[in-house]
């Protein structure tokens, strides 16, 4: 592969393709274009977080969503050995929280484990505290799926259409970028590792090498990712009441970020070359 194609772009382009999947997924559970799509996402994105976890993959756990989108009370249900070993509503409700609180106490879920996002459940924690001090208990803790609202929303978007936040790019583009960096400076290092060993660079270009690649990994994919959040977006809002397919702004936004990441990721090469240290 060519330096100038970096791990960086790679994984932008595969998450990209992943949140693709996960939005056309979200549109047939639901049943078309719903205007609650983020919390469809969020099931799909927390299943599928369960099931990619290797300690349940080890002990045969999976999870599943729920036969209907709208179930009353569990969303999604772990299995083990073909027996029902966990459920759970998931609750991605920020704005509404007020209305989970009121479900929650009236003992709605009291018989399956209540999720939320992370801004969902600190949102319900505050509330349930203002609650709490005016002599109401609420019956229910919710815990977090550790999955951000920022998220299921910008993928929700990307998929039918609508508007995100610039805070919600960056997101995009800093986790990103973080793996980007991670998966790029690891591979490097290991192929570096070895011509140090065999004696064919010295330490000091081994350093140079990582340190390149860790960097032009992390900002490509960081480029990658917010292209592609923004192409997705665009092409959806674009497309709406058309015939186009739903995974269109997906394929767009996919190409995006490698075109992207790949110049990015090559710009940063050729700097990179100039430092009196890179040579």
């Amino acid at each position: 592969m060519k330096r100038k194609y970096s791990m960086g772009t790679a994984a932008a382009a595969g998450r990209s393709i992943y949140e693709t999947k996960i939005g056309v997924e979200a549109i047939i559970r639901s049943g078309g274009r719903n205007p609650q799509l983020k919390g469809v996402v969020h099931e799909l994105l927390y299943r599928d977080t369960v099931n990619v976890n290797p300690k349940n993959i080890l002990s045969g756990t999976k999870c599943s969503l729920s036969s209907s989108a709208t179930a009353v009370r569990d969303d999604v249900l772990t299995m083990r050995g073909g027996k029902v070993v966990g459920r759970a509503q998931l609750k991605d409700t920020v704005s509404g929280v007020s209305k989970t609180v009121k479900q929650a106490s009236s003992g709605k879920y009291m018989r399956t484990k209540l999720l939320g996002t992370k801004e969902t459940v600190s949102a319900y924690n505050k509330a349930v505290s203002g609650i709490s001090r005016g002599g109401t208990k609420v019956p229910q803790r919710m815990s977090s799926t550790g999955i951000s609202s920022s998220d299921t929303s910008r993928i929700a978007a990307q998929t039918i259409g609508g508007s995100i936040e610039t805070a919600q790019v960056v997101r995009a583009a800093t986790t990103s970028g973080a793996a980007g960096a991670a998966i790029s400076g690891a591979i490097s290092a290991a192929a570096s590792g070895v011509k140090l060993a065999k004696g064919e660079i010295n330490g000091r270009e081994f350093v140079n090498t990582v340190t390149r690649d860790t960097i032009g990994g992390g900002i490509s994919a960081a480029a990658g990712s917010a292209t592609a959040a923004v192409v997705a977006t665009g092409a959806a809002t674009v497309l709406v009441g058309t015939t186009a397919p739903v995974w269109v702004p997906g394929a767009l936004a996919t190409g995006g970020a490698v075109a992207a990441g790949t110049a990015v990721k090559t710009g940063w090469d050729k700097l990179w070359a100039r430092f009196p240290h890179a040579h």
